[in-house]
């Protein structure tokens, strides 16, 4: 019963009050008009106008009632629109391929493009396809199609993109070979 006796003690359940978040109130926020009188770049040339003569303007008499004339109005000054820049007409892409070559002869480049891609077929032809994994048949597709892409740079005389994917072919292909 001693046991019992010490489990049994009177305990009271309170519960803390949570503690209330205040959410500080946002920063001031200064808004700053854009500037709507732009400078011009050159001022427009204009020949200079015949001035006439404008009647002389009386001067103003205060009211004999006392009463202050009529509130002078601002002259609401016109902001011409923005000056309109000429439309850019994008640059049509050269008509010809442009033809890129490695350092060294083109056929050299041509001939490691070549190389690289017999080397690449004959590693997926020891490949068994139906034998791999979802991973590793994305691969082999892909390595085709780099493979076929090369194929077509060759032929187009683009050197500098054929060995590049004739570079990841091999390299896709190889490592496909030890699966």
């Amino acid at each position: 019963m001693v046991a019992a006796a010490g489990c049994a003690k009177a305990r009271a359940n309170i519960k803390p009050e949570p503690l209330s978040l205040e959410v500080p109130a946002p920063p001031p926020r200064v808004i700053v008009p854009p500037d709507l009188d732009p400078e011009p770049a050159q001022p427009p040339v204009s020949e200079p106008e015949p001035q006439q003569e404008k009647p002389a303007r009386r001067p103003s008499q205060p009211r004999p009632d006392g009463k202050a004339g009529p509130a002078r109005t601002e002259k609401k000054v016109e902001v011409p629109p923005p000056p309109v820049a000429e439309a850019v007409h994008p640059v049509p892409p050269p008509t010809a391929t442009l033809h890129q070559a490695l350092p060294g002869a083109p056929t050299e480049v041509e001939r490691q493009v070549r190389d690289q891609l017999a080397q690449a077929t004959g590693d997926l032809r020891r490949v068994d396809y139906l034998a791999l994994n979802a991973d590793a048949k994305s691969q082999y597709d892909t390595a085709k199609r780099f493979i076929e892409q090369a194929d077509q740079a060759l032929k187009e005389k683009n050197l500098v993109f054929a060995a590049k994917v004739a570079e990841k072919a091999a390299g896709l292909a190889a490592s496909l070979v030890g699966r």
